[in-house]
């Protein structure tokens, strides 16, 4: 009989990185989204959201998207996906300022809406916003007024999610090295 090789697939499976990557991938996702939340430091005379809160809340960025990842249940892919549907309310809306007074309330509808769309299963309303720290009317006006901001489009490409999965990978490795670095 003739070795058979196995065939290796045809293309790569990004979203497989993702999962492979786990905890690595939600802390390096964190570090993206406290650099952008960083950027613009929350102004008088700055476009007041929906989701703005009064002050900051106290739980660090990386806390709160690590508290999403275990209470979701979500696939990891869910974590790429809402770094797009953010960036598309930012394109779309370029008055739209991502600052420490509304990035918790955008992750946790961003999410929310990937499970939504991407998993096959996911909760209530009721329940997302619990593990958000939000009340639940609150929660189903931000999905209402995130899906008006982003005009409803929630798919996104193979090419656009491998853009947006390699620059937090970039940014994750980059991060490791200067740890290590600091550290050494």
């Amino acid at each position: 009989m003739e070795d058979e090789q196995e065939e290796e697939p045809p293309y790569e499976d990004p979203g497989q990185q993702v999962a492979t990557a786990g905890n690595s991938f939600v802390h390096a996702l964190a570090d993206v989204l406290t650099h952008l939340s960083s950027l613009r430091p929350p102004a008088t005379g700055q476009r007041v959201t929906k989701f703005h809160s009064v002050r900051p809340p106290l739980l660090p960025i990386r806390d709160y998207l690590f508290r999403i990842a275990k209470y979701f249940q979500c696939s990891r892919e869910c974590f790429v996906l809402c770094l797009v549907y953010i960036d598309r309310i930012v394109k779309l809306h370029p008055d739209f300022t991502i600052c420490s007074l509304n990035i918790h309330r955008l992750l946790v509808t961003s999410v929310m809406l990937a499970v939504k769309f991407f998993d096959d299963v996911y909760y209530s309303n009721a329940y997302y916003a619990k593990v958000g720290g939000v009340r639940t009317k609150e929660v189903n006006a931000l999905e209402s007024h995130f899906l008006q901001l982003i005009e409803w489009k929630l798919h996104v490409t193979p090419e656009e999610f491998d853009q947006y999965r390699s620059h937090v990978c970039t940014v994750g490795a980059a991060s490791r090295m200067n740890a290590e670095e600091t550290v050494g």
